[in-house]
């Protein structure tokens, strides 16, 4: 079907048949169905778009005066943790029974995002295989706000090869995705291309879009950041944290009288992340080497993807489904021949299936056997690898850009 297409579409095309697939074995076969959505988390879903329709339900909670960010019956029990300014899409004239109409809209805006990714012949596959791996697959099944999120900072980076007007709208959109998910905050970074007193005018708009919007929400704000989960490490997540909080669970690590497992897990976890990114900047010559062999799209893509997930992996324990933002480093990596880091993020995105290959499908694992405690180490190693190498190029970037505007 996709070699009759133009090639920048036919990514889009690859994720319409597979939404039309999966709906069909939803409607013909639901146990098939419910095995497939047991592959990245171990557990069976009958329902699809389940991440959306519990915001819409939150939104429903909170327009009704209940604290979504306390459990509740209205929530079943559970909590809100996405940033309060979410919420606020509770006055707009939707609820749960909206849910199947929006995780379908969610599913067309990655689809369309995909357009936006540089593809040609020699490295369709590889990009096509990251797109469509069980990441993806259980960010669209679930229809998590990380894939809008994804799909409208795609959108912010095309914009920035654009006319001043155009990229301060997609400044706007990765603003507008921070207020929702915080960690687009990141990608921000790419204002430092700009002239300095366009940086400043944007530095300003920022303190006050700050001041104005999230100053009367802080309260929700701290709220939502203390509600987010946190668990085993051997399953559907990544961060900094799992490499340390699984060697102090397997007994691997000494824990001092005082300090306890928590705080151990976090000192060693953060020394780690010192000594990579002290790497990372000791590369920099190397890293601005190979930036500089890339054309702009490719290279403003592995930008953002280096910083969205660099900001994601410092600061908490992530589900599996945001690792999407490792999708736009692979154009510039394969365009740089670079097999082996590209080979560790598709290694990442289809994490699950090697687990579940070699473990079982389970959906926690708190005491993994030998087999699965050395895939998981292999997984730490590729995830901290990958972290180290894009901020190494990340900040090559940032350092490169802040001497342009130093010099002036």
């Amino acid at each position: 079907m996709t070699g009759r297409l133009p090639m920048g579409w036919r990514l889009p095309a690859l994720g319409a048949l597979g939404l039309a697939l999966t709906a069909a074995l939803h409607a013909l076969w639901l146990p098939g169905y419910l095995w497939l959505t047991t592959l990245s988390d171990g557990q069976a879903k009958r329902h699809p778009f389940v991440d959306l329709h519990d915001i819409l339900l939150a939104g429903q909670c909170w327009r009704h005066g209940v604290n979504v960010y306390a459990p509740s019956a209205c929530l079943g029990g559970g909590v809100f943790n996405y940033a309060p300014a979410l919420l606020r899409l509770a006055w707009l004239p939707i609820g749960t029974s909206d849910t199947l109409a929006g995780g379908l809209l969610f599913c067309a805006a990655y689809f369309l995002a995909l357009r936006l990714l540089p593809v040609s012949q020699g490295r369709f596959w590889p990009l096509a295989a990251g797109c469509f791996s069980t990441s993806a697959f259980y960010a669209l099944e679930q229809a998590n706000l990380d894939v809008l999120v994804f799909a409208l900072c795609l959108l912010g980076v095309w914009a920035q090869r654009r006319s001043l007007p155009v990229r301060l709208a997609g400044y706007g959109l990765f603003a507008a995705c921070a207020a929702a998910k915080f960690y687009p905050a990141g990608i921000l970074v790419l204002g430092l291309r700009e002239r300095r007193v366009v940086l400043l005018a944007l530095g300003g708009a920022g303190l006050v879009a700050g001041l104005v919007v999230l100053a009367p929400l802080w309260h929700g704000v701290v709220a939502a950041l203390g509600a987010i989960p946190s668990g085993t490490p051997f399953r559907a997540t990544f961060g900094r944290i799992d490499l340390a909080r699984g060697m102090v669970m397997l007994g691997w690590l000494p824990v001092p009288p005082g300090l306890g497992r928590a705080g151990m897990a976090g000192l060693v976890s953060w020394a780690m992340a010192a000594a990579a990114l002290g790497l990372a900047a000791r590369g920099r010559a190397g890293w601005a080497a190979l930036l500089a062999r890339l054309p702009e799209p490719e290279r403003l893509l592995l930008v953002a993807a280096g910083a969205a997930y660099g900001l994601c992996f410092l600061a908490a324990q992530n589900v599996e489904y945001r690792e999407l933002f490792l999708l736009p480093a692979l154009p510039g990596l394969l365009r740089l021949g670079h097999k082996a880091l590209a080979g560790a993020i598709l290694l990442l995105l289809w994490e699950a299936a090697g687990r579940d290959l070699i473990g079982g499908i389970t959906p926690y694992t708190y005491h993994p056997g030998p087999a699965l405690t050395a895939f998981w180490l292999v997984r730490e190693g590729a995830s901290w690898w990958v972290f180290t190498a894009l901020a190494g190029l990340t900040g090559a970037f940032a350092a490169r850009e802040t001497m342009r505007l130093r010099r002036g």
